[in-house]
């Protein structure tokens, strides 16, 4: 069962990310000839400046759904209900605390946006900003219950139909009136209505949380809850200073429109993370049920399985992107939009320690592992900022990207590990470092071939030219990984439960065509 739904999440969110992947590239071509790369920049100064709101949550909402997964496996409908009264009672206040802050952090605005003169209605901007992250959580509660529960499916259709709806029409007003604030007007509204839809599909869904009974939550649960979200708060505290902050240092100590720029390369790989999210994201819940119910073995034995695909994935990516991320965007958007090679090696490294941490932050979420390094990702941050401080006066814009680095390599990059193995799987880490140690140094060589073959087969940088080059990175890495890995039981797991599933498919296609 729990390998059904997680399939099921898994291919229904890469069908409705590749739809919005495509309307993203669009709208991003359209906002730069409409509105040029100074408001693309401050789109994204603001994104990370209101990002801040976060730690307001302080990890209430990653506490209360761990503590869901139980009561939910176990039918436990009075304690369901207690965790969401709680939760939506929270999120009331964490909206109106949200813009106190909001309105206090407006007066300095301006400090960070060096050479952004041009801007004009920075206020109307501002607070169209705060006020879809302040709707954000109206609804937070129900979208937290339907996605602990595994069916995180059901919203991701309607999520599918409000994301294409929101891009077209903006881009329609962006081609009709070049208006940043109509645009802004636009995605808010109908983001509203997204929240009211999605929160009425949920009551229906869940009609008993419709009660007007108070439930009070037992004291070990409250006990856990305290712990965990002070845990959290430095976490998130510590994940705003690494990943929250590189627009406003850059915005502040390079200039605006250079956001503009590095937001181009953002775009490209968050939207590649979007849909890499559902391979490794899809098993989430699952991990949270699997913990609770089954043994370390089996959880080591699913663990390294998802490991796997986790090096997989984001090493094809990397390898994918090294070879097509610049010469896509000069097809794209045309010259001058890429910054420097040293800065753009830096993004890619980034993005890899970042996304090789997945499968092992997974199962220290679900186990809710939030109090053994509540001060790493303080750490972290601190050393990010002093880092990225220093280095951006010698190293201009590949001092920040350095500083996220060595930050991400000197805390979290082991913490998480050590971590896990002696708390969920009960063993020595080593065996985790040799693997990543031997996944890394066997990118390295796939890119290193992969590269030779596109610079030697490819030449020029037409849509033909990225078509061959996308062909060949996708054949050299996969090719190599599949002869490396074929004999491995993690390897022979995957290949049955993915010939499981074409099994199931063709027999469904069967049956429809026989009726």
């Amino acid at each position: 069962m729990r390998t059904e739904q997680s399939i099921k999440n898994i291919f229904i969110s890469i069908f409705s990310q590749l739809i919005i992947v495509a309307l993203g590239f669009i709208s991003r071509k359209v906002f730069l000839d409409s509105l040029g790369v100074n408001y693309l920049g401050v789109n994204g100064l603001l994104t990370n400046v209101l990002s801040m709101m976060a730690l307001v949550e302080g990890g209430i909402g990653l506490s209360i759904v761990y503590n869901l997964y139980k009561p939910l496996a176990e039918s436990d409908r009075k304690k369901v209900i207690a965790l969401v009264q709680l939760y939506k009672k929270v999120y009331k206040i964490l909206a109106l605390i949200t813009l106190l802050i909001s309105l206090c952090l407006y007066p300095f605005l301006e400090h960070l946006m060096k050479e952004g003169e041009s801007i004009s209605n920075i206020t109307i901007i501002y607070f169209l900003f705060v006020a879809k992250n302040i709707v954000s959580y109206l609804n937070a509660h129900k979208w937290s219950l339907i996605n602990a529960d595994q069916r995180g499916y059901v919203l991701v259709r309607m999520e599918l139909f409000f994301q294409v709806t929101t891009t077209v029409a903006k881009i329609l007003v962006l081609i009709a009136t070049e208006n940043y604030i109509l645009y802004l007007l636009i995605e808010f509204f109908i983001y509203i209505i997204q929240n009211i839809t999605n929160g009425i599909i949920v009551n229906k869904r869940y009609s008993y949380i419709k009660t007007k009974t108070k439930h009070s939550i037992d004291n070990d649960t409250k006990e856990n809850l305290k712990k965990n979200v002070k845990a959290l708060f430095l976490h998130n505290i510590g994940g705003f200073c690494v990943f929250g902050t590189d627009n406003i240092l850059i915005s502040s100590f390079v200039s605006i429109a250079t956001v503009g720029l590095y937001s181009n390369y953002t775009m490209i790989t968050q939207q590649l993370a979007s849909l890499i999210s559902p391979l490794l994201g899809g098993i989430g819940a699952s991990v949270g049920n699997l913990i609770a119910t089954e043994s370390n073995e089996k959880n080591y034995s699913v663990f390294k399985i998802a490991y796997l695909m986790n090096f997989w994935i984001y090493s094809f990516s990397l390898i994918f992107l090294y070879n097509l991320l610049e010469p896509f965007i000069n097809w794209w958007l045309g010259d001058g939009y890429l910054l420097d090679n040293v800065a753009f090696i830096f993004i890619l490294i980034n993005f890899y320690l970042n996304g090789m941490r997945t499968a092992i932050s997974t199962f220290k979420n679900k186990a809710g592992l939030f109090v053994q390094d509540k001060y790493a990702p303080l750490f972290e941050g601190l050393i990010n900022l002093v880092f990225s401080l220093v280095l951006v006066k010698y190293l201009g814009l590949t001092g920040i990207f350095l500083g996220t680095a060595i930050s991400t390599l000197s805390t979290v990059f082991w913490t998480q590990p050590v971590i896990v193995y002696k708390n969920v799987f009960k063993r020595s880490v080593w065996s985790y470092f040799k693997s990543y140690s031997f996944y890394a140094l066997l990118t390295i060589g796939t890119c290193f071939i992969t590269t030779i073959a596109c610079n030697n087969f490819v030449e020029g940088g037409n849509f033909i030219s990225l078509l061959l080059k996308g062909i060949i990175c996708l054949v050299i890495p996969n090719s190599i990984y599949v002869i490396v890995f074929f004999k491995t039981a993690e390897f022979q797991y995957l290949t049955n439960i993915l010939k499981s599933n074409l099994f199931k498919l063709r027999r469904k296609r069967q049956i429809i065509k026989g009726v």
